[in-house]
């Protein structure tokens, strides 16, 4: 299967761009979009989910969201 290519102009800071000098940055920005659009699909389906348990069973008590946030991190 061909994926198709686009050519799109981008500005980057100077020491990005060096970052990356040794690479193919094109590859490099690919790979790096391809895996923020994963990310945001992974927050996409799970907001969805938690959508789908408080229709189910009421939204949850904000002290314990807040109990759970400060454990998790």
């Amino acid at each position: 299967m061909t994926i198709l290519k686009e050519r799109k102009t981008l500005t980057l800071d100077s020491d990005v761009v060096a970052a990356f000098e040794d690479g193919n940055l094109s590859g490099e920005v690919n790979q790096i979009l391809r895996e923020e659009i994963a990310r945001r699909q992974a927050r996409a389906a799970l907001a969805a989910y938690i959508d789908g348990l408080a229709a189910e069973f009421g939204a949850p008590d904000p002290a314990q969201v807040e109990e759970f946030r400060r454990e998790l991190r």
